[in-house]
C-alpha cells in the first residue's frame, strides 16, 4: 500500500465522525507548569509532595509527544536503561524477541528487578501496552517492595489508565500516516469514547487502536553474501536462492473497556470492571545483523522467522470512601500467549554437531502465562498527625514453556548417527505464588517535619518441572522425576523522613530494602553432571531471593511563582547474593546466588515555564553500577559494569505555543540521550560487547483549531543507528555475528486528531 493510500485511510477515519459534539478539551494557562497527581504511595499526592525520586508523564504529554510504546517515553526517564536480557523461557534461558526486553532502574539490571504495573496489578516487564487513553505513567526509582512487592527491587513503572465518567459524553480520535526510512509506509488509528449509560450512575469508556509498522530488513538466502557481512564458515551448498523485503513488519491491534458504577444506595461506593486486549504479529525478527546499520539478514536457507504475542487483562476494583479513609479491593486475571520462531540454521551444524555444511534448523518456542492477583487495602484520611496504608496481597502465576527444535535432514547429514531429525524438545511448567501483608505509616511530628516507616512481610513459593528429550538433551528424555520446589519468607522495610521547610521547598531522606523471588533450577540431564560437580553445585538445587539496601537523599523545590520546579536525588545501593546465570559447557545454564554489586548515582529534573507559552523539561541521570564481589560460579569479575547500564542518560523536552486568535500553532521537541554501555549477554567479561552512546531528536509542529489538531512530525531526525541491545538467541550466537535491536530510523508523518 502506498503512502497516499495510508493518508487517505487516516483522513477518512476522522471525517467519519458525526457532527454536533461539544469540544471538551481545556487548555492549561499560558504561564503554568502542568501539575501531576500521582499515587506512588497508594494515596493521591502531587509529584512534588512525594518523598521519593520519581518521574511522571501525563496522558496529555504522551499525546503531545506522539508516544505510543515503551521506547517512546522511556528515553525521557533519567537512570532508566532499556536493554535486552534472558526472557521467560525454561531453565532461565532466553526466549526469542517477544520476552527479551530488560529494564534497569539505577543500575539494578537483570530479570524481574523492575516491577511493571498496569494500574494496581503487576504484569510482565516484556509487555508493552499501547499508550492509548493513559492518564499517566509513573516511574518510581529505588526499592518499592513495601507497597509493590517482589520484583520491584530497582524500582517500579506504573501505567495508570483513564477511568469512565457517568456524567459526560466525550471522546477523541486520531489517525496518522508515516514513512519510515528503509521501511516504507505505516499507519496508526485510535479512538476513545466515554458514554454516560445512566447519568450519575453508570459510565462506559471504550477505546481501540490499529497500527502497522513497516519492516526495515531484507532477508536473503542461498546466494552469495553481501561484502559487508562476515562470511559464513561454509557456503550454503546449492540451496535455493531468494530474498524477501520488509522483514520485521508488525501489525498491532487492541481495545479496552471499563465501566464505572456508583450506586446511589451506598454513598461513596464505586465498582470498576475493566478488560484490555492486545495482539501483535510480526513477519520476522526486527534485528540488524553484525552492525547497527546493516539491514540485510543473510541466511543459508529460507526459514522465515516470526513473532506473535496475544494477551488479555481483566480486573474488578471496588472502592468505598468514608470520612476516615478509603477501602480498596481488587482482583485481576491476566493471560498471555507468546510465540517465537527462530532460524538457527547457520549455527546449528557448527556449534552443536561440527558438520561442515548446513541443514534447515527452525526453533519454535511458545510461552503461556496465566496470573491471578488479589489485593485489599485501607488508606487513611484521619484528621490527626497519623496516616497509614495497610493491606494484604496474593498472586498466583502459572507459566508453561514449550520448545521444539527440528532440523529436517540432520539425521542423514550425520550418517544416521542420531536416529532422528528432532534435536530437542522441552516442556517446562512453573508456578510462582506470593502471599503478603504490608503497612506504611506516616507521623507528622510538626507541621514541617514528618517520618514514615513501612514493612512488607511476604511468603514466596516457586515450583517447577522440566521434561526434555532428543540428542541435544544427551540422547535421553531427562531425569525420571524433575519436579522441584522452593519456598521462603522475606521482609522489605522502608524508612523515610521529610522536612517541608517552606510551602514549596522540601528535603527528604530514605532507606529501603528490595528483594526478588527465588526459584528452582531444572534437574539437568546426565551430560551436565561433571560440569555441576566441578562447581560444587547439586543438580536441581534451588536459588534464593537476592536483596539490596538503598539509601537516598533528595530535595524538591519550586520558585518564581511556581514557574520553576526541580527534583534532585542522590543514592547508594548495596546488592548481595545476586541471582546470576551460570553457563555450563554442556550448553545448559542454571541460576545461582553469587557475587555482589554496588550502584551510586544521582538524578536531576527541572521543569521551567521560561516565558508565556514556552515550557521546558530537563532530566539528567548518572549511575555507576559495578560488580564488587565475584565468585567462580558467576561469570563476572570485580570492577566490571553491570550489563547494559549507561553512566549517563538524559532528555530535553520543550513546547512552544503561538496564539493566533481562535487558532494556535505549536512546536514540540524531544531529545533523548543514552550513554555508552557494555553488554555481557553474549560476550563474557572482561571484554563484553561495547554499545556506543546515541541521541535521538524528535520534532513535532502543527496547528490547533477548536477540537482539531494537525501535526507534522519527524522522529529520529538525524537518522541515528543507536543500539538498544543484543539478542540472546535461544539457539546460540556465532562469534562476531551479533543480532542487534536498533533505534527505528527516521520517520516522517502526519497526524490528525479530533476531540469531542
Amino acid at each position: 500500500m502506498q503512502k497516499a493510500q495510508y493518508l487517505k485511510i487516516a483522513l477518512g477515519s476522522l471525517f467519519a465522525l458525526k457532527a454536533g459534539f461539544a469540544w471538551t478539551q481545556t487548555a492549561a494557562p499560558a504561564n503554568a507548569l502542568e501539575e501531576i497527581v500521582v499515587t506512588a504511595q497508594r494515596r493521591s499526592e502531587t509529584m512534588q509532595e512525594v518523598p521519593i525520586s520519581m518521574s511522571a508523564i501525563s496522558g496529555a504529554t504522551l499525546e503531545n509527544l506522539g508516544a505510543k510504546n515503551f521506547n517512546d517515553y522511556a528515553g525521557s526517564i533519567p537512570n532508566l536503561a532499556i536493554g535486552t536480557g534472558a526472557g521467560a523461557g525454561g531453565n532461565g534461558n532466553a526466549f526469542g524477541v517477544s520476552s527479551t526486553r530488560a529494564v534497569a532502574i539505577r543500575g539494578v539490571a537483570g530479570n524481574n528487578t523492575t516491577a511493571f504495573y498496569l494500574n494496581d496489578t503487576p504484569v510482565p516487564m516484556s509487555l508493552d501496552p499501547r499508550a492509548v487513553d493513559i492518564d499517566r505513567i509513573e516511574v518510581l526509582r529505588g526499592p518499592q517492595g513495601t507497597l509493590f512487592g517482589a520484583g520491584s527491587m530497582g524500582g517500579t513503572v506504573r501505567l495508570v489508565t483513564r477511568g469512565a465518567n457517568a456524567d459526560t459524553l466525550s471522546g477523541r480520535v486520531a489517525a496518522e500516516a508515516s514513512q519510515v526510512n528503509h521501511g516504507g509506509g505505516g499507519y496508526s488509528v485510535d479512538g476513545t469514547v466515554n458514554l454516560p449509560i445512566v447519568h450519575d450512575l453508570i459510565g462506559l469508556r471504550l477505546n481501540a487502536f490499529s497500527s502497522f509498522d513497516p519492516g526495515l530488513y531484507t532477508r536473503t538466502w542461498g546466494g552469495p553474501q553481501d561484502a559487508r557481512s562476515p562470511s559464513l564458515p561454509y557456503p550454503p551448498g546449492g540451496a535455493p536462492v531468494g530474498s524477501k523485503d520488509h522483514v520485521g513488519a508488525e501489525q498491532n491491534t487492541g481495545f479496552s473497556a471499563s465501566i464505572a458504577i456508583t450506586p446511589h444506595a451506598i454513598e461513596g461506593l464505586s465498582i470498576v470492571p475493566m478488560y484490555m486486549y492486545q495482539h501483535s504479529n510480526s513477519n520476522g525478527y526486527p534485528l540488524a545483523d553484525y552492525q547497527p546499520d546493516y539491514f540485510t539478514q543473510t541466511r543459508p536457507f529460507d526459514v522465515p522467522e516470526s513473532v506473535e504475542d496475544t494477551w488479555n487483562f481483566a480486573g474488578l476494583t471496588l472502592k468505598q470512601e468514608t470520612k476516615f479513609g478509603r477501602f480498596v479491593a481488587s482482583g485481576t486475571y491476566f493471560y498471555r500467549r507468546a510465540f517465537d520462531f527462530e532460524d538457527t540454521s547457520d549455527i546449528n551444524a557448527i556449534v552443536f554437531w561440527g558438520i561442515p555444511y548446513y541443514v534447515p534448523a527452525p526453533l519454535l518456542n511458545t510461552l503461556y502465562t496465566r496470573t491471578y492477583t488479589q489485593e485489599a487495602r485501607f488508606e487513611s484520611t484521619f484528621k490527626g498527625p497519623l496516616q497509614f496504608v495497610v493491606g494484604a496481597f496474593h498472586s498466583h502465576s502459572d507459566r508453561r514453556f514449550y520448545e521444539i527444535y527440528n532440523a529436517p535432514g540432520l539425521n542423514a547429514a550425520t550418517g544416521g548417527a542420531l536416529g532422528t531429525d528432532l534435536e530437542y524438545t522441552q516442556n517446562t511448567p512453573n508456578t510462582d505464588r506470593e502471599r503478603a501483608w504490608f503497612i506504611d505509616a506516616t507521623y507528622r511530628i510538626t507541621e514541617a517535619f514528618q517520618v514514615s516507616a513501612g514493612v512488607r512481610q511476604a511468603h514466596l513459593e516457586h515450583a517447577g518441572a522440566y521434561t526434555a528429550g532428543g540428542p541435544l538433551n544427551g540422547g535421553v528424555s531427562g531425569p525420571p522425576d524433575t519436579y522441584s520446589s522452593h519456598g521462603e519468607n522475606n521482609t522489605a522495610p522502608r524508612f523515610t523522613a521529610k522536612y517541608q521547610f517552606a510551602p514549596d521547598q522540601m528535603l527528604y531522606a530514605s532507606a529501603a530494602k528490595g528483594f526478588r523471588i527465588g526459584g528452582t533450577n531444572s534437574k539437568l540431564p546426565s551430560i551436565c553432571d561433571a560440569d555441576l560437580a566441578n562447581l560444587g553445585i547439586k543438580n536441581g538445587d534451588s536459588f534464593k531471593s537476592d536483596s539490596l539496601w538503598s539509601y537516598e537523599i533528595g530535595a524538591k523545590n519550586a520558585w518564581g511563582n511556581n514557574r520553576f520546579r526541580s527534583r534532585v536525588a542522590a543514592y547508594r545501593i548495596n546488592w548481595k547474593g545476586i541471582q546470576q546465570s551460570v553457563y555450563l559447557p554442556c550448553t545448559f545454564n542454571i541460576v545461582s546466588n553469587s557475587g555482589a554489586a554496588q550502584s551510586t548515582g544521582a538524578e536531576f529534573e527541572l521543569d521551567m515555564a521560561l516565558i508565556d507559552h514556552l515550557t521546558v523539561n530537563l532530566a539528567l541521570g548518572y549511575e555507576d553500577a559495578k560488580i564488587t564481589e565475584a565468585t567462580e560460579q558467576s561469570r563476572t569479575i570485580v570492577g566490571q559494569p553491570l550489563t547494559g547500564v549507561p553512566k549517563w542518560s538524559g532528555s530535553l523536552t520543550s513546547q512552544y505555543t503561538i496564539p493566533l486568535g481562535e487558532r494556535s500553532a505549536f512546536v514540540r521537541g524531544q531529545f533523548d540521550y543514552t550513554g555508552a554501555r557494555t553488554s555481557f549477554n553474549n560476550v563474557a567479561p572482561p571484554d563484553g560487547r561495547a554499545l556506543s552512546s546515541y541521541g535521538v531528536l524528535n520534532i513535532r509542529t502543527g496547528m490547533d483549531q477548536g477540537p482539531w489538531e494537525t501535526t507534522l512530525f519527524v522522529q529520529n531526525l538525524f537518522d541515528k543507528r543507536g543500539v538498544i541491545g543484543d539478542l540472546i538467541p535461544e539457539g546460540a550466537e556465532l562469534a562476531g555475528r551479533p543480532r542487534l535491536f536498533v533505534v527505528r530510523p527516521r520517520t516522517i508523518g502526519l497526524q490528525i486528531r479530533r476531540e469531542f
